[in-house]
């Protein structure tokens, strides 16, 4: 069970590192083609990462085996690290304890000369300069019966097989000491993480009991995976343009992380102030809910008045309809009356009207102990200044021409007035002098006993309009 799920674990691992290759090695014509010989790549396949000083830069293209069981393993890398020299060194070292492998390579130095393509082949790497990985279960399955057992007996048998050929046996060694020094560094790091190692052992079997128990999800799994790598080959053109693509995306992001990198710095003011704000704004958002309970009555109230308000309003409609046919009938009057103010105001009717309640103000305030004295001003050619009882045409100024001599009424209450010896306004208002040598004149009109039922000034006011419109 362990092994299938190792197996299973394997496959999924080389699926999702085709899948990897894929998006990040399309085969594009810019990189550089390798291959390397070595003893034995067990668990090599294709996708599986190609490190230089450990940074991934190309990718296996294919494992072969060479017409002498030697295994030629091609690899595409980066242009940038090419060309590979004689003196280059390459390796395969395990990834992870489930299997998986990736090759170590080193270009070599300018000292050693360029390797160039032969016998239809890419540049290759020698043997003489490639290491085979020695697997750690390997080692450990020697102290194991009958491991051991048969250990004992290949080292008997290889001691009486050397016997004479110290040559090859030293070639031997000189090629198996890189491997066991990788061995012992292997080892070595084994015994330092036991107590990793076993968590790990004992968590893989809780793993793989899990595997086992949903094995037909891991199923589907392991198809889907294939049907993305299907999909990622026959696509892989247009996703390694947009991996060509993209460091030029890349440097254009710089430019705005920059500017948001200067944002965020600006930011942090505001931000320790946000942070020293937020203790009163919890505060306020406390007194929100207290807040929200104290409102409603007075919003219920506001409901009931709006209730009112639209009785209100529906009454008041007929009223707004006739103040609206008010105003559309308002407005012609209201132009006229404008235009009547503009009138009135430029020809100086209020100040004419005000200027003659002023004079009959000031002409009827004018009062001693004795009388009322009514001042008079004529206006007129110095002919018309004397006493006459027949109208002179030049001289006559009633809206009605001749009115002053019409009726016999009039001239009988003057003569009237003449015999009792009352002063007639008519015959000392024209006798004064003319408007250039004096240009008022008075009258005083004394107090009448004998009428006390019309006051003075009032008959003093009759006898002047009296004289004046006939």
């Amino acid at each position: 069970m362990r092994r299938l799920a190792a197996a299973g674990a394997v496959l999924l691992a080389a699926g999702l590192v085709f899948v990897l290759a894929g998006f990040g090695f399309g085969g594009g014509d810019d990189r550089y083609r390798v291959d390397a010989i070595f003893d034995n790549a067990s668990f090599l396949i294709a996708g599986q990462d190609v490190r230089i000083a450990g940074a991934n830069v190309g990718s296996v293209t294919d494992v072969v085996v060479t017409p002498d069981n030697r295994a030629r393993v091609e690899m595409a890398v980066d242009h940038r690290f090419g060309p590979f020299r004689s003196d280059a060194d390459c390796f395969i070292a395990p990834q992870s304890l489930i299997g998986e492998r990736f090759v170590q390579c080193a270009p070599g130095s300018p000292r050693g000369t360029e390797l160039h393509a032969s016998g239809g082949h890419a540049p290759t790497v020698p043997l003489a300069n490639t290491h085979s990985p020695v697997d750690p279960d390997l080692v450990l399955d020697t102290y194991r019966l009958p491991y051991r057992q048969r250990l004992t007996l290949i080292v008997n048998e290889l001691g009486a097989g050397l016997a004479g050929n110290g040559a090859a046996l030293n070639a031997s060694i000189r090629r198996a000491s890189p491997a066991i020094e990788a061995t012992q560094d292997v080892l070595r790091i084994v015994d330092r993480d036991r107590h990793v190692l076993g968590q790990l052992i004992d968590r893989s079997d809780q793993v793989i009991g899990e595997l086992a128990r949903r094995r037909g999800r891991v199923s589907s799994f392991v198809e889907e995976a294939a049907n993305v790598s299907v999909t990622s080959a026959e696509r892989r053109g247009a996703i390694a343009e947009g991996l060509r693509r993209l460091p030029g995306t890349l440097d254009e992001t710089r430019g705005s992380l920059d500017a948001l990198r200067t944002l965020a710095n600006r930011s942090r003011p505001l931000l320790g102030d946000l942070a020293l704000s937020a203790q009163p704004l919890n505060r306020l958002v406390g007194d929100v809910p207290p807040l929200a309970r104290a409102a409603t009555p007075a919003l219920t109230h506001l409901g009931r008045m709006a209730r009112v308000g639209n009785a209100a309003l529906r009454d008041g409609a007929p009223v707004v309809k006739q103040l609206k046919q008010f105003s559309d009938y308002a407005v012609p009057a209201g132009r006229l009356t404008r235009d009547l103010n503009e009138s009135l105001r430029a020809n100086g009717v209020v100040e004419g009207i005000q200027t003659f309640v002023m004079n009959i103000a000031v002409s009827l305030a004018r009062f001693d102990k004795s009388s009322h004295i009514l001042p008079s001003y004529v206006v007129g050619p110095p002919d018309c200044g004397a006493y006459a009882s027949t109208t002179t045409p030049a001289c006559d100024a009633h809206f009605v021409k001749g009115a002053a001599t019409s009726t016999n009424g009039s001239a009988t209450s003057r003569r009237a007035a003449a015999r009792t010896g009352r002063e007639d306004p008519r015959a000392e208002s024209p006798a004064g002098p003319s408007p250039a040598s004096a240009p008022s004149a008075t009258t005083r009109i004394p107090a009448s006993p004998t009428v006390p039922d019309v006051p003075p000034p009032a008959r003093a006011v009759e006898r002047v309009l009296d004289y004046l419109l006939g």
